[in-house]
């Protein structure tokens, strides 16, 4: 063909080489090795191009400016989701539930949250409490706690119960009819203060 550059063709097939060896280097572990080759050719490809002419190595030159950092972007996207990406990469955990195992015993022992009992030991700060007739390892949220005092169940720390002193009054639940009724001041004065408008 007259007028047909060999170099130029040379330097596009360099180029195409090298973003195929980008791109298999995504899929193929094979330690940096695509990667080495793949600058290779293309730094290649661009040398070619300028020794075809000024104008094809500037344009060759914007063309691997330009795709290079678009390559890298969606590798960055899609990678993760490619076989090799997920078997590389850890999926990070979106909760607590998919980091504590969802077994019979885990599910039993988060089902005792806001339950109350008593302390076994003395806990300074872990030790034994009592809840619904069983035993249970624990630790207190940073108070000490005397055998024998009521606790509350307020979490779950590595397989053991999170307790506080348990020392509010246990109360009726209150219906919703009472709920939404307006207690005058007077009916209902502060423990110890006397009512003013009495």
């Amino acid at each position: 063909m007259p007028g047909f550059d060999q170099t130029l063709l040379w330097a596009v097939l360099l180029l195409v080489l090298g973003i195929g060896c980008l791109v298999l280097e995504m899929f193929i572990p094979s330690g940096g090795l695509l990667g080495v080759m793949a600058a290779l050719s293309i730094v290649a490809a661009i040398v070619l191009a300028f020794m075809s002419g000024p104008l094809a190595g500037l344009a060759m030159t914007i063309t691997v400016t330009l795709l290079i950092p678009i390559m890298l972007a969606a590798a960055v996207k899609y990678w993760p989701e490619t076989p090799l990406g997920r078997l590389i990469l850890l999926r990070r955990p979106q909760g607590a539930d998919e980091v504590l195992p969802q077994t019979e015993p885990y599910r039993t022992i988060n089902a005792l949250v806001g339950k109350r009992g008593v302390a076994k030991s003395l806990m300074l700060p872990s030790g034994v409490v009592l809840v619904e007739g069983k035993t249970y390892d624990a630790v207190s949220n940073g108070l000490p706690i005397d055998s024998g005092q009521k606790i509350r169940v307020i979490g779950i720390d590595t397989q053991r119960l999170m307790v506080r002193v348990d020392d509010e009054p246990f109360k009726e639940p209150v219906s919703t009819a009472e709920q939404g009724e307006q207690v005058p001041f007077s009916q209902s004065p502060l423990p110890g203060i006397e009512d003013p408008f009495a």
